[in-house]
């Protein structure tokens, strides 16, 4: 029974206390109140029940809100916003991944998720799901990369990235300008330029990157301390 039935209901009610007791009128009310309220939890159970036991319609649906939250928060700057979005994307992200518990992109997605929320433990955890799932799958080993790339473990993100890299994602310009960025941090100038030149092409626009090569142009790997210097930066 909805709300607008309930209310419907009272007002029949309501009509009649001409020809019942104030009391009984009353306690009547009450119940189809009450009646009215049980009855629309239950209705969203049931249809939470529905999306879960599926239709591929609402499966769609579900899987494209939970990117439009996903890439919302992720590209929010606002920390609240971001949390509100990243919230509800987890929740149908979950949602979907007990319908396909062997999705890698469901996992990563949700080991994201937590990383961006700071939640170290269970990032990792779903990180490694979706590498055991599918170990050369581009996304999961991209993504995976930027969780070692921010905790500044260079021999794990680079690793990650470059199964990324070899498997699809050679023409990404963010996972370009991160391997230069590690090739740069690590002393391995020749890479770092190599990655650098890549990432320019992919986007002209970045015009920094120019500079950076030249300026790497003139840079031996022993020059100055140079790979404890840029490690520190």
């Amino acid at each position: 029974m909805t709300l607008t039935t309930t209310i419907l209901n009272l007002f029949r009610v309501l009509r009649i206390t001409n020809n019942v007791s104030i009391p009984v009128a009353l306690l009547l009310s009450l119940f189809l109140v009450f009646q009215g309220t049980f009855c629309c939890a239950f209705e969203q159970i049931d249809f939470d029940t529905d999306i879960y036991q599926i239709g591929s319609v609402h499966e769609k649906q579900l899987n494209k809100e939970a990117d439009d939250y996903f890439y919302a928060g992720i590209n929010s700057t606002d920390k609240e916003v971001k949390e509100a979005y990243l919230s509800k994307a987890l929740g149908r992200y979950m949602l979907l991944l007990k319908m396909h518990p062997d999705n890698p992109i469901y996992c990563t997605k949700i080991a994201v998720i937590h990383d961006t929320c700071h939640h170290c433990p269970q990032a990792k955890d779903y990180f490694h799901r979706a590498i055991n799932l599918e170990n050369l799958n581009p996304f999961a080993n991209f993504y995976f990369g930027e969780y070692y790339f921010i905790q500044r473990d260079y021999n794990n993100a680079i690793r990650h990235y470059l199964i990324a890299y070899n498997n699809g994602y050679k023409s990404k310009f963010i996972l370009n300008l991160r391997l230069a960025t590690i090739y740069e941090r690590v002393g391995d100038i020749e890479k770092a330029k190599k990655h650098y030149h890549i990432s320019e092409q992919l986007s002209p626009e970045q015009t920094e990157l120019s500079s950076k090569i030249q300026a790497l142009n003139g840079v031996y790997y022993a020059q100055e301390n140079y790979t404890d210097k840029t490690i520190r930066e």
